[in-house]
């Protein structure tokens, strides 16, 4: 080991490659499976925290679960870059593999693990913004893999008090797993003398559990794209092909919002989502209801007839069994990697699709990756009066839940209604009872 660093930690220094002023793609060596998704790149941020798509640069840490980003942080804070050290280093072979070898069958036993691949990255003496020299902080990551099983260490060393947040541990995409190693946002722990694994200073950490219930590319959706009208502004009426029922009353138009919801009589330009049931005058479907659009892609299609119509139909029928239902058309809208306007550069993707042979009616609404806010979001849908509703959020949950993960059809991301018929009104029910992973 070179440098001051004391405490756990899997060698650094001498053949490291030193990270100055922000970290460029990491190619690694063999592929990390993070939570159900394989990463072939890394990047060290100097602010105490890797993530696997384009470097990030936040400093002052968010809370976990935040979600809308693959993160694993040892000591996220804000990290001074003009004193100590930052580096990693990649190893397929040698005394590091036997290290990793014997910590992973100690803390895991029963896998008979091998080691093949070791990613360490070191934060050696570095300092905290705004403080003196003397306060520093030294800590380190490892990623080892044998290409089906993955783990993170995370080492600690000396961690000078701070009066900054700092938040370690791991979140993932619509923080469907995550970990915090201390209860908030605390300003110092004693990482130093803390551990889940009976070894000072370490925290050890299995990642490639938990399928993550994530799809393959973009989630449930149906075709999107080309072909689509592209909605540019404010939502013109869309006459539609064929008339759709929605809970007694039937249509001959709808407007596409840019705020993540369908009505029917008017554009509608509320940022603000009301609580469902909202007791108001409007029949809404509302995928993800949140703050205005300001990038992305906001497109729909109608379909009566082709492979369009042959999939709604198989979906309708195994999720509605005994109708005998032949889909006579169908009308999809699509929010793709939009943006909103209280949280930039933070993408998210949704669907709703509405499925009609004339007599029977249904609503689809798919999810993509969803970025977490904490803004205000309502997920569902309303009727004039509410004499029918349903909110897949919880009433009191006024923040993006794990949308890509739920389901109340046995598929990850999709929601499945029939709206020609309400024999009840839909009351709320809990969305962990439809959590499926």
């Amino acid at each position: 080991m070179v440098g001051g660093a004391t405490g756990p930690f899997y060698p650094f220094g001498t053949g490291d490659t030193e990270s100055e002023g922000g970290s460029a793609v990491i190619h690694l060596l063999q592929p990390f499976t993070f939570f159900g998704l394989t990463y072939n790149q890394i990047y060290v941020n100097n602010n105490g925290y890797l993530t696997f798509k384009p470097i990030w640069y936040i400093y002052f840490p968010y809370r976990f679960p935040n979600g809308g980003k693959d993160i694993i942080a040892p000591f996220w804070t804000y990290i001074n870059l003009f004193n100590g050290v930052i580096s990693y280093r990649q190893y397929t072979s040698g005394s590091v593999l036997t290290q990793a070898t014997q910590d992973i069958n100690q803390y895991f036993p029963d896998l008979s693990f091998s080691a093949s691949w070791v990613f360490v990255a070191t934060w050696d003496r570095v300092g905290y913004y705004h403080y003196l020299n003397t306060d520093e902080a030294s800590f380190q990551v490892v990623l080892i893999s044998n290409g089906n099983f993955s783990f993170v260490l995370m080492n600690y060393g000396a961690i000078a008090p701070l009066a900054l947040p700092v938040q370690p541990g791991y979140d993932t995409i619509d923080s469907s797993h995550y970990f915090s190693i201390t209860k908030s946002l605390d300003y110092w722990t004693n990482l130093t003398y803390s551990s889940n694994v009976n070894v000072s200073g370490r925290w050890a950490f299995r990642t490639d559990l938990g399928s993550r219930c994530l799809f393959n590319g973009t989630g449930p959706f149906y075709p999107f794209g080309t072909g689509d009208t592209e909605k540019e502004g404010d939502s013109a009426m869309i006459h539609l092909f064929q008339p759709f029922t929605f809970f007694g009353l039937t249509y001959n138009q709808i407007y596409v919002n840019n705020n993540g919801f369908l009505t029917f009589n008017g554009a509608w330009y509320s940022n603000y989502p009301n609580s469902f049931p909202a007791y108001g005058g409007k029949d809404i479907i509302a995928p993800l209801w949140a703050g205005d659009s300001l990038s992305g892609n906001i497109s729909y299609r109608q379909y009566t007839s082709g492979s369009v119509l042959t999939q709604a139909t198989q979906d309708i029928n195994q999720y509605f069994p005994d109708l005998n239902f032949s889909a006579s058309w169908v009308f999809v809208a699509t929010w793709d990697r939009v943006w909103n306007v209280y949280y930039q550069n933070t993408e998210t993707s949704f669907q709703v699709v509405l499925i009609s042979n004339g007599s029977f009616s249904f609503v689809l609404m798919n999810y993509g990756a969803i970025a977490i806010s904490q803004q205000s979001i309502r997920a569902g849908y309303d009727t004039i009066n509410s004499t029918y509703y349903f909110s897949i959020t919880k009433p009191q949950q006024n923040y993006s839940t794990s949308l890509a993960c739920s389901s109340n059809v046995n598929v990850s991301g999709r929601w499945a209604f029939r709206t020609d018929l309400g024999s009840q009104g839909c009351q709320f029910k809990d969305l962990d009872e439809y959590q499926h992973q």
